[in-house]
């Protein structure tokens, strides 16, 4: 089973909690099913944001090598403004910034959903527990 099928079976047993109700018993293991889960999205945001860092750094170098290649390009040097608007426009710069931007919103998803399987597990450990709220 792959990282999305994982959180879509916790999902369903989410929605079928307030759908169909859960015992003491199934609230027992549902807390300790997201205390696991708590453990795998924590193993999958490490190495997200290991990419996702690794990504910011590659831009920088893309950015930097593109800034010195349009700096010196040709007999007279462009001014900072207009080597800016060649490294921003650069086809390559922008295929890196969207790698990176893809990698980010993917640690992002992986942050909520960690939030979430924290808030599950708290929520079946207290139905285990007997305590309801209110």
């Amino acid at each position: 089973m792959d990282f999305k099928e994982f959180c879509a079976n916790l999902e369903t047993k989410i929605q079928a909690s307030y759908t169909e109700g859960v015992t003491l018993e199934q609230s027992e293991k549902l807390a300790g099913e997201f205390l696991h889960a708590l453990m795998v999205v924590s193993a999958e945001l490490r190495k997200s944001d290991l990419d996702s860092r690794m990504r910011r750094t590659g831009v920088k170098a893309v950015r930097a090598a593109m800034y010195m290649e349009s700096a010196s390009k040709g007999d007279k040097r462009p001014t900072e403004a207009a080597i800016a608007a060649m490294v921003d426009i650069s086809p390559v710069v922008q295929a890196e910034q969207d790698t990176l931007d893809q990698a980010e919103v993917e640690r992002d998803d992986l942050k909520r959903y960690y939030d979430i399987f924290t808030n599950a597990h708290i929520f079946f450990r207290g139905v285990a527990k007997g305590n309801f709220g209110g």
